[in-house]
């Protein structure tokens, strides 16, 4: 059985965890970021979170913390950690993604309502016109069949 840790080491155990929490936490924000928010990224995301969640707290134990082995208080940090970058950070941090996409898509936005939605204009009415067109032609070929075709007057013919 592991002996009993000091207080003050123990808070030094929770406070890393904490930082790894926050670490954690980041870089899942970061890979929704990239990724998109898909059900099967998110899926896929969240398994590769956990056990990088284990990966990391089974680490620190056994590399650096004072006791050796995980204990409930940095498992307790590492979840704060978590919650606090998600709570606290995480709004600010989808607030600047939405507000860099916004300002990356400007340009093309601009470009589509300035040029190619005049442009699909012009194009739209020029077919419409020489649809007009075409379809008066039409319309004035079918009035020149429609004309009744009257028999020659010189030679009417009579049946006896």
């Amino acid at each position: 059985m592991v002996a009993l840790v000091a207080p003050r080491l123990a808070l030094a155990d929770a406070l890393c965890c904490v930082g790894l929490g926050f670490l954690l936490a980041a870089l899942y924000d970061l890979a929704r970021i990239l990724l998109g928010g898909a059900k099967p990224v998110c899926f896929v995301l969240d398994l590769a979170a956990f056990a990088l969640a284990g990966l990391l707290l089974c680490g620190f134990a056994a590399c650096r913390s004072y006791s050796g082995v995980v204990r409930w208080y940095m498992a307790a940090g590492l979840a704060g950690g978590l919650a606090g970058y998600f709570w606290g950070i995480a709004p600010a941090t989808r607030a600047a993604d939405r507000t860099i996409k916004w300002l990356l898509t400007r340009p093309f936005a601009l470009a589509h309502v300035l040029v190619l939605r005049p442009l699909a204009g012009l194009l739209a009415g020029a077919a419409r016109g020489a649809y007009a067109g075409f379809v008066q032609k039409k319309n004035a070929r079918r009035k020149l069949k429609r004309t009744k075709q009257l028999q020659n007057q010189g030679r009417v013919l009579y049946n006896s």
